[in-house]
């Protein structure tokens, strides 16, 4: 025991128990809150708001009953399934580890095919006596739970013991019972009484003991009692409709003020000042302001009307108070009652200001609507019915109903995460199967970290000894030993058909050219880069933007090469047979560049996550695969180039036929694509304003935003700069079909592989959702994009600034394109440069910056 001190602690005064003390303890457990004395009995209870105040908000009409409506069709509609749980699936493979996935997961749903089917046939009716199928069902439950937060359920069961209906009980009639440590009854005791006209009415059991167990089966008078916002103060819920009275009650008295203003109120625009030249005695001037106010008040034709004054008045117009009428604080306030039920303001028909930028807002308003409110209804609700089929339905525990489309989201992300670490060779193949419970792969490869390039796969296993430090590894060149596992000239075709009308044309993709001057196999690698240049030219017949060869020199090319649109590596000539190209120098300082980087990675991973649901990749594959078993294998067709390379124009009708088919199906990804590359174009703008101000006042550059905040970005511009982000954001609006036509062209490929591959539909809707979340595509649209936006923030700046002429200021470790540019000198603004852009980027994943000259 601590002594007893001047200024101290004190003792602890003793507790005083009033609830029965445990044997092992000698002392009481603790009550769970600190409830009312008796508030088991009528009329005491603990409710801050009446259920009639909630019933009649909900009831009223306006903004909460069009939110509560939003919300029931967004889950009622949604289509759902019972299914088998991946801890089934697992346990499964565990004990059969001879069999594969697909055998086991056959054989579960052979066994498990009644229960599914019985369990399937409740839910689509699960309250007969009322005739409610799913849709009305859930509505209804929905309702309880948005209003009330109480959801009420009676097991009706018939007399031999079986379920007959799940019955919404209305929430506002159950009171919930205490124990006394202040928790819920455990059965056989009654847990809840429906109250009638203020007396109990029944008596109803909860549906399961505390540690979950179901004693002697389930009796009649069992009740199931819900909250989806528990508390420990307090046994009822908090809902939605709760958390909005107050600012529904400011909503409610200004659009009373507005409804009196147009029957009670007079002008308020003015008073009529009594300069005292009538002679008037106070009761008169009296008598005329009743007279007045009772021919003007409420009559708004009469207002209108020309009225003379008397001698001695005169019209005095007060302060202008047109901000009581201004719409953003209606909108202010929509918003404030929107939050509450989880929708956004679009969702209500209302909209922000500010043209194409804005639907980008509204849609990232969506996406966190998506995963902070509407996903976790989803999941709460899915884990009730699969909660009450296990207890009351008999559901086997196996099985779990689902939602569909959750699942797939998260393993959607779940992949990406997954499919990045393998790419930079963070994890093998069979390190990811072993993730996903998958059986794993015998082959050595598996076991071995790789990275994956738009040209092959490189193992690093062994990888030092096939080319010296400094040296690349390339697809050919530098692999005496076959590490790299080759793409071929498909994969070449491929990335050569990723040509971005915004940008240049490169051997490799972008990859970076090295120093290839000591490769034991330059041969095989000039051939192979000659043969993807042939490809492209085929492909490209008038190219907007040159072929730039990252190995080939000049020397190296065939005599009859057409230089024409060609830069050779090693800077030995420029596209139009000029002066050599020179190397890449020190770059200047340039503010983006210390913003554009990470803004791409937010952006690209944005990209990767919309496109990925944009396209039912199951849906396609199937219809795919059903439309080729009925065909017969293409003839090869002639090799009309005259090339030889028969193989090329086989896959080019392929890919075509492909490509048609996801047009004719109606597959589009445009418009997962335009919010967020209207998105990119807004915080690329504002990357350039803030650095130009920087460059030009000689400050450090400020972006006082958080990354990927392109609504938070546009707030920081002038009205000017803001008026001129407007129209660009127009101008840029025909650009966005063919950056998805490019994404369409990526699935062709994919469906022109999937036959001779010769794969299944699971597999193929893999290989196309993998298509559609392409990191590297999706991390060089957004630099790109980043890139063009703020280079033409920069020049509107420079113009307005009165600025007439810049130079082109390279990124470090520019290309030879780039640094083409960069020494040509200074150019009046909107002159060509000499790769024909008339401002960065000259090519993909181009960094380059327009500087004052």
């Amino acid at each position: 025991m601590d002594p007893q001190v001047a200024f101290g602690p004190g003792l602890p005064l003793i507790p005083a128990a009033i609830d029965p003390v445990r044997q092992d303890s000698s002392r009481p457990e603790p009550r769970f809150n600190e409830y009312p004395v008796s508030s088991n009995l009528p009329g005491v209870t603990d409710r801050l708001v009446p259920w009639k105040v909630l019933r009649d908000a909900a009831a009223a009409g306006g903004i909460p009953r069009r939110c509560i409506e939003i919300r029931k069709s967004d889950i009622s509609t949604l289509d759902w399934a019972i299914t088998i749980t991946k801890d089934a699936v697992a346990q499964a493979e565990a004990d059969n580890p001879s069999q594969s996935r697909a055998d086991i997961e056959g054989d579960l749903r052979k066994s498990l095919g009644p229960e599914i089917g019985r369990c399937t046939a409740f839910w689509e009716r699960p309250d007969p006596g009322q005739d409610e199928d799913w849709i009305e069902w859930v509505s209804k439950l929905l309702e309880e739970h948005l209003v009330l937060d109480a959801l009420a359920i009676y097991p009706r069961r018939t007399y031999g013991g079986d379920l007959y209906a799940m019955e919404i009980i209305a929430g506002d009639t159950i009171k919930p019972l205490r124990d006394y440590r202040g928790g819920k009854p455990a059965p056989p005791n009654p847990a809840y009484q429906q109250m009638l006209w203020g007396f109990p009415r029944g008596e109803y059991t909860a549906d399961a003991e505390a540690d979950g167990t179901i004693p002697n089966g389930y009796p009649a008078d069992t009740l199931i009692y819900k909250r989806r916002n528990v508390r420990a103060s307090s046994p009822y819920g908090f809902s939605p409709v709760e958390q909005c009275l107050e600012d529904l009650d400011v909503w409610l008295r200004r659009r009373a003020w507005i409804r009196a203003e147009y029957t009670d109120g007079t002008v308020p625009a003015g008073l009529l000042r009594n300069t005292a030249n009538n002679g008037w005695t106070p009761a008169q001037v009296l008598e005329y302001e009743t007279a007045l106010n009772d021919a003007w008040s409420g009559q708004t034709l009469e207002r209108h009307r020309m009225r003379i004054l008397p001698p001695g008045f005169e019209l005095e117009p007060l302060a202008d108070v047109a901000e009581r009428y201004k719409p953003e604080y209606d909108l202010f306030l929509l918003k404030q009652l929107a939050n509450h039920f989880s929708t956004t303001i679009a969702e209500l028909n209302f909209t922000e200001t500010g043209g194409l930028g804005s639907a980008g807002y509204h849609e990232g308003q969506s996406d966190i609507r998506e995963r902070s409110a509407t996903m976790p209804l989803y999941r709460w609700i899915q884990a009730l019915i699969t909660q009450i089929s296990r207890r009351h339905l008999g559901m086997p525990s196996q099985l779990e109903f689902r939602i569909l489309g959750l699942e797939e989201e998260d393993e959607a992300a779940a992949d990406q995460v997954a499919q990045n670490r393998i790419q930079w060779g963070r994890m093998t193949l069979n390190e990811d199967r072993d993730r996903t419970g998958m059986p794993r792969y015998t082959f050595p490869e598996a076991d071995k970290p790789m990275v994956m390039t738009t040209r092959g796969v490189i193992f690093l296993d062994g990888a030092s000894q096939n080319a010296a430090p400094g040296q690349r590894l390339g697809l050919d060149g530098g692999n005496p030993t076959g590490q790299i596992q080759p793409g071929g000239q498909e994969a070449d075709s491929a990335a050569a058909d990723e040509d971005d009308d915004s940008g240049g044309d490169t051997a490799d993709d972008g990859e970076d050219p090295g120093n290839n001057a000591g490769n034991s196999a330059t041969d095989t690698a000039v051939k192979a880069e000659l043969a993807a240049y042939h490809r492209w030219a085929k492909k490209n017949p008038s190219p907007r933007r040159p072929f730039t060869f990252t190995i080939v020199t000049k020397a190296d090319a065939p005599i009859d090469l057409n230089t024409e649109h060609v830069i050779f590596a090693g800077g030995d000539t420029s596209p139009s047979g000029g002066d050599p190209v020179p190397k890449g120098e020190a770059a200047d300082s340039w503010p983006g560049w210390d913003r554009d980087q990470d803004a791409a990675d937010v952006w690209a991973a944005r990209l990767q996550q919309a496109l990925d649901g944009s396209v039912n990749t199951d849906q396609v594959a199937e219809r795919w695969l059903a439309q080729q078993a009925g065909t017969a294998p293409d003839a090869e067709p002639a090799d009309d180039a005259g090339d030889g390379d028969d193989q090329d124009d086989r896959t080019d009708a392929a890919v075509a036929a492909a490509l048609a088919f996801l047009l004719a199906g109606g597959v589009s990804v445009t418009t997962a694509l335009a919010p967020l590359l209207a998105g990119i174009w807004t915080e690329g703008w504002a990357i350039g304003a803030a650095s130009v101000h920087a460059a030009l006042g000689g400050t450090p550059a400020a972006f006082p935003w958080n990354i990927g905040d392109d609504a938070a970005a546009r707030q920081t511009l002038t009205t000017a700069m803001n008026d001129a982000l407007t129209a660009f954001l127009n101008g840029r609006r025909d650009t966005i079909p063919p950056i998805a036509d490019r994404r369409l062209q990526a699935l062709a490929r994919v469906l022109a592989r999937a036959r001779v591959a010769g794969m299944t539909r699971q597999q193929l809707a893999q290989a196309l959702r993998d298509a559609l979340r392409d990191e590297p595509w999706a991390r060089m649209t957004a630099l790109t994009e980043l890139t063009r936006a703020a280079a033409a923030a920069a020049r509107t700046a420079y113009q307005d600034a009165g600025i007439t002429q810049w130079r082109w200021v390279a990124e470090p470790g520019a290309c030879p394109i780039c640094t083409a540019n960069a020494a040509a000198g200074p150019r009046t603004i909107g002159e060509a440069w000499p790769d024909g852009s008339d401002a960065p980027p000259a090519h993909p994943n181009c960094r380059c910056y327009p500087a004052p000259s």
